[in-house]
């Protein structure tokens, strides 16, 4: 794996609405010299109830989705690998399904 530095400080990029910066770089760099991910309690960009997905600042639409535990546990795991929260996975999922 090659793991691409660069100094955010000279190139702005934002995750989500948030600024990346160099504390940041450096502790998802830890973790992935260790092998493992960044926690979600130091992932700041993962943020529960963040803004409208519509775009007009109104509440969310909420899709409700039965699914076998194996389904369950294997888009969870594919979610903490991507480093997104299970919601973010699935929706992400389903726009690509649909712009194909």
């Amino acid at each position: 794996m090659t793991i691409r530095r660069f100094d955010p400080e000279n190139k702005e990029t934002y995750i989500d609405g948030q600024r990346v910066t160099t504390e940041m770089i450096d502790r998802m760099e830890a973790h992935a010299m260790k092998g493992v991910k960044v926690p979600k309690r130091e992932r700041p960009w993962l943020q529960p109830g963040g803004k409208s997905l519509s775009g007009d600042g109104s509440r969310s639409p909420v899709l409700r989705l039965v699914v076998s535990k194996d389904t369950r546990d294997r888009v969870s795991r594919a979610a903490e690998q991507s480093g997104m929260s299970v919601s973010r996975w699935l929706r992400r999922a389903v726009e690509e399904k649909l712009a194909a």
